[in-house]
């Protein structure tokens, strides 16, 4: 067996109202892959905050190479461990060498070693892959899966060992995701050592010599690759079989409820589409090919050039949230944290953003009320939390999205526009949520849906278009659907 680079012994750490580890017991093996999976709430945030030295367990330790380690950020970076985050943690405005030797710039008597940075900052690069990439070019001028590689080459700058992956494909266009397996495949070989954190259960068949399994923040199984199949690997994160990944079924479709015609804006070119009543119509294109920037021009969030936006009939004005809302236009953002959610609010307030007349009176807020409705609401919508007064920001990523798809349902909406809404959560979730559009669509509502996940879109909808460039470049209806016709589209119009 190969020997374990870093270890889990007993690691505990409980929030109030709730265990996220329960006697965790863990090792990561020296030129290996282990992939870490489980529902969001399952424990994986606070998992990878111990491994960075970001949060102290309240019982056990953690070790690396056999000897014991404090939990704070810089002795486990010293000891070889580092995290990449979902999140990107780069200075867009500096340059790449500069980001690569952040806090520890090469230097002797406290003057920086320029050509010895230079170097040092070519063969980090190199071992990502980014050969040809000018170490002095701003981090703000690459693109996302360049400057994740950057943050990857970081790592290796400092000479890590141990590299924790979280959620590293969740904004990467698939090709970028191949190119990242392959880096991490390289890795591995030069001897390294993997902790790989991602929903996408495909990722973790590619790449993964192990998966460990967290649920309710203990580690249920850590079994080898060979010993899983997607079935099994379900069946253990959530304790229960997923019979219907994707919850279609037959509607009888209604009158249009919503018309585009000629739409032109900021990244939008001429889109002509249309959405009935009871209908799901799936936007589907490459990364850059518009779908987000119809959703908003749509939604009223920006002002569109020229072409119009009617409901049931009625023009929508121009470049107004408001007037989209009133006409019964919904849209629930890609990026929740930054456009949907207010994180340091309560969940309470923020299932109730908007939807004041449903418990004030008379100008003044009915608390008992809109903390009913607001418990009500998560409950439906299974909503994970002790209590609604908890800061929205505390609840995991499904979690999140579970309580931005309530608010969204909670004003019985003519159309609701959902981009990317399984973005970054987990099967159990994902299926959650898949459930409620459903139901939103059997209610007469008309969806527009978007997603990351081509499969996705074409597992949940009625009717199709493909974008590219800006320009809706094809049109399917369900019975037509071919995933490598949509795919051929998407990339070449």
């Amino acid at each position: 067996m190969e020997k374990a680079v870093i270890e889990l012994r007993g690691v505990t750490k409980s929030y109030p109202g709730v265990t996220a580890l329960d006697d965790v017991n863990f090792a990561l093996r020296e030129g290996s892959v282990t992939a870490l999976a489980g529902e969001n709430g399952a424990g994986k945030s606070t998992f990878i905050k111990v491994l960075a030295g970001a949060v102290k367990p309240d019982a056990g330790e953690l070790l690396v190479n056999g000897d014991a380690v404090h939990s704070t950020p810089a002795s486990l970076i010293r000891a070889g461990v580092s995290v990449i985050y979902q999140e990107l943690t780069d200075v867009p405005d500096m340059s790449v060498a500069e980001n690569l030797f952040l806090g520890d710039v090469p230097s002797v008597g406290g003057v920086v070693r320029g050509r010895k940075t230079y170097e040092h900052a070519r063969d980090a690069l190199r071992r990502v892959g980014l050969d040809s990439l000018d170490p002095m070019v701003p981090v703000r001028s690459l693109s996302p899966s360049e400057r994740q590689l950057v943050e990857i080459a970081r790592c290796l700058a400092r000479n890590a060992r141990v590299l924790v992956f979280d959620e590293p494909t969740s904004s990467l266009a698939e090709s970028e995701v191949q190119t990242l397996l392959a880096i991490i495949d390289k890795l591995r070989a030069e001897g390294l050592s993997v902790l790989y954190v991602s929903h996408h259960l495909d990722e973790l068949f590619r790449i993964a010599d192990r998966v460990a399994v967290l649920r309710d923040g203990k580690l249920v199984a850590d079994r080898n690759i060979e010993e899983w199949d997607e079935d099994s690997l379900i069946r253990a994160m959530i304790a229960k079989d997923l019979e219907h990944a994707y919850p279609w079924s037959f509607r009888e479709l209604g009158a249009e409820r919503l018309r585009v015609e000629d739409l032109t804006a900021p990244g939008v070119s001429g889109v002509n589409l249309r959405v009935a009543e009871r209908e799901i119509v799936g936007i589907v294109g490459l990364a850059g090919a518009g779908r987000t920037e119809l959703m908003k021009a749509i939604a009223g969030s920006v002002r569109s050039r020229q072409g119009r936006v009617t409901v049931a009939g009625a023009r929508v004005r121009n470049g107004s949230i408001a007037a989209a809302r009133r006409a019964g236009i919904v849209y629930a953002p890609e990026d929740r944290k930054r456009e949907g959610l207010v994180l340091e609010a309560s969940v309470e307030d923020n299932l109730s953003y908007g939807l004041y007349p449903q418990f004030a009176v008379g100008g003044f807020i009915r608390r008992v009320i809109k903390a009913r409705l607001a418990a009500r609401r998560a409950s439906t919508f299974g909503v994970k939390v002790d209590s609604v007064t908890r800061a929205v920001g505390r609840l995991s990523g499904g979690n999140q999205q579970k309580v931005l798809m309530a608010r969204v349902a909670a004003v019985d909406p003519a159309i609701v526009l959902l981009d990317d809404p399984t973005r970054g959560v987990d099967v159990g979730a994902k299926a959650s949520i898949h459930s409620h559009v459903i139901s939103l669509a059997e209610r007469g509502t008309g969806v527009i849906l978007t997603s990351s996940d081509t499969d996705e879109v074409l597992a949940m909808a009625d009717r199709v278009y493909v974008m590219r460039s800006g320009r809706i470049v094809g049109e399917l209806s369900r019975d037509h659907f071919d995933r490598e016709a949509v795919l051929k589209l998407a990339a070449a119009g």
